[in-house]
């Protein structure tokens, strides 16, 4: 099982239980009670809101944690290099844009930083003593390891003296999925982290170590120093240490960075990043879909039987699913490859409105604001707007976002007069009376010209960007909504980019219907303030791509009278 199919069970969940709430709260008639009928339901959809992977961080200072961390999150922003305060942590979570957060101890207000600025919080050069009384700091990244559930919380150095009596550090012991320890070959598992493993063996499900700094040493000695890891590691937490990871974290970073995929692999960090994903996916995934099958299947048994039956063979699909071997009894995992995630060209939060809309947009409102000033001063412009029939109903209400009251009513005295003289000569001619139509419907309106050859514009331009890259992936392209993706495809003949477009097109879709389905379950869990940005927008964008932007594409159409 991969993420993305963990996640997908998730939503098909999520209507299982909505279904089961609606037709509990439909079956009480006591509205007093109906909120305590709702209350089971909507526990669990808490409990898929709130759901996430919590991968732990360790390691002695200089061993190179955020060095690691930006080399899995594929971007070089997290400071590395600094001696942290031994009483704050630090967590790493998915946002739609950089940002950081405070947490003061006592109070739940928060504060904001830079990336740039957390040194002077979380150092004990720029707070010493931990004078400011920063609890923990929150930072977020749009990176897509974490989009997909993944919540990195990075714990102060060891060898600490107050380490292992640190509440703060206590407080997440319990809650670890997978625990990532990250020692270096300059001296690899020293007292202090062996001491660090006993402490948290009895909570954690898993233990990563990760042996940093392959760069610094030959490679046929790295071999000795790997067994000598793992020998010690499974004598302090048996089973639940998985076979250490020789990585260079500068040199995975690099590689992605430059998209040098050798240098990437020879780094090690895939290896490594393709257990700790199929880890989680496989076994602590498992675990969590399956109890929640479970609790959704003994609330929808408290339904009626004629009512929940569909629901009930639903759930025991989607339980085979989840666990396929659990009818057997074998108890086996399905331990899928790795799959990597989707690449950064498609992220929902950067590719924003379509880029043949924007044009439009901007060319059409500077052409309004022009020509409203002429409309409504120079009489040659109005009588020449009132032959044309005037704009068409969209550029109609476009213009009146603009224009004064005083500038209208200078400017449309004359369109009025003519539609009002034509009018009039209908009402004498019987045979035409059926047969009118509004003038603003057949008008060549002079705003839809400027959109027209906007259009035409951008979407050249957009076909001469793709003669100028050797690599469609490179390509730096907005999203399109499908009335001009149609007409890009329309207007190339270029096969493979015709291919990419695609491609790229349905994965975005793809993901922003994620986005919109995880936004449903956090709205309907009362947990609104779990979703990130795109999430919020997910509405919107999913409209734009499907017909384009409000301003550029609204048609106004009438229904034929028979």
């Amino acid at each position: 099982m991969d993420l993305k199919t963990y996640e997908q069970i998730k939503f098909e969940l999520a209507e299982l239980i909505r279904a089961g709430q609606l037709i509990a709260s439909e079956r009480e008639q006591d509205p007093n009670k109906r909120y305590d009928t709702e209350r089971p339901w909507r526990a669990l959809l808490t409990r898929l809101a709130e759901d996430r992977f919590t991968v732990v961080v360790a390691g002695r200072f200089s061993r190179g944690k955020s060095s690691l961390m930006n080399a899995v999150l594929g971007m070089d922003r997290l400071p590395t290099g600094i001696v942290p305060l031994t009483s704050v942590i630090t967590y790493v979570r998915y946002g739609t844009s950089e940002r950081v957060l405070l947490n003061y101890e006592g109070t739940r207000l928060r504060g904001e930083a830079t990336l740039q600025e957390l040194p002077e919080y979380v150092t004990e050069k720029g707070n010493p003593g931990n004078a400011k009384r920063i609890e923990s700091a929150e930072i977020q990244l749009p990176a897509e390891i974490l989009r997909r559930g993944f919540f990195f919380v990075d714990t102060p150095g060891l060898g600490s003296a107050i380490f292992e009596n640190t509440k703060t550090t206590e407080r997440f012991i319990p809650e670890i999925d997978v625990l990532i320890l990250v020692t270096s070959y300059e001296s690899p598992l020293t007292e202090d982290e062996m001491r660090f493993l006993h402490y948290a063996s009895a909570s954690v499900r898993a233990v990563f170590i990760v042996i940093n700094k392959q760069d610094t040493v030959p490679a046929e000695a790295r071999e000795e120093v790997v067994r000598y890891v793992e020998k010690t590691a499974r004598s302090i937490v048996g089973s639940k240490a998985f076979h250490p990871f020789s990585v260079s974290a500068r040199d995975g970073l690099l590689g992605k960075q430059m998209g040098d995929a050798e240098k990437l692999q020879q780094s090690g960090l895939l290896d490594f990043e393709g257990a700790l994903v199929q880890f989680l996916a496989n076994h602590r995934a498992q675990l969590f879909l399956s109890s929640m099958c479970d609790r959704t299947f003994v609330e929808l048994q408290s339904l009626p039987e004629s009512e929940a039956e569909n629901l009930i063979a639903r759930s025991h699909t989607l339980r085979q699913r989840v666990d396929p071997d659990s009818s057997s009894g074998s108890g086996q995992t399905n331990d899928a490859a790795f799959e990597p995630l989707p690449a950064a060209n498609v992220r929902s939060g950067t590719v924003g409105t379509c880029e043949v809309c924007r044009a439009v947009m901007g060319k059409t409102m500077k052409f309004l604001a022009r020509y409203q000033y002429n409309l409504s001063t120079r009489p040659g412009t109005q009588e020449q707007h009132a032959k044309e029939g005037g704009f068409c109903p969209l550029h109609t209400w476009h213009y009146e976002q603009i224009a004064s009251p005083r500038s209208v009513c200078t400017a449309y005295p004359a369109l009025l007069n003519r539609i009002a003289s034509h009018l009039r000569s209908l009402a004498t001619d019987g045979a035409a009376q059926t047969k009118f139509s509004s003038p603003l419907l057949a008008s060549d309106c002079p705003a839809c010209e400027v959109r027209w050859a906007t259009e035409d514009q951008t979407i050249a331009s957009i076909l001469s960007r793709v003669t100028q890259v050797s690599d469609l992936s490179k390509l730096t392209l907005s999203a399109l909504c499908l009335p001009h993706l149609q007409l890009i495809l329309h207007r190339t003949d270029n096969e493979s980019f015709r291919k990419f477009l695609l491609n790229r097109e349905a994965a975005l879709m793809e993901r922003i219907a994620e986005d919109m389905q995880r936004y449903a379950i956090k709205y309907d869990a009362l947990r609104r303030d779990l979703a990130s940005a795109e999430e919020h927008d997910s509405y919107l964008q999913a409209l734009q791509l499907i017909v384009g932007h409000r301003n550029v594409n609204a048609v106004f159409t009438v229904r034929d009278i028979m």
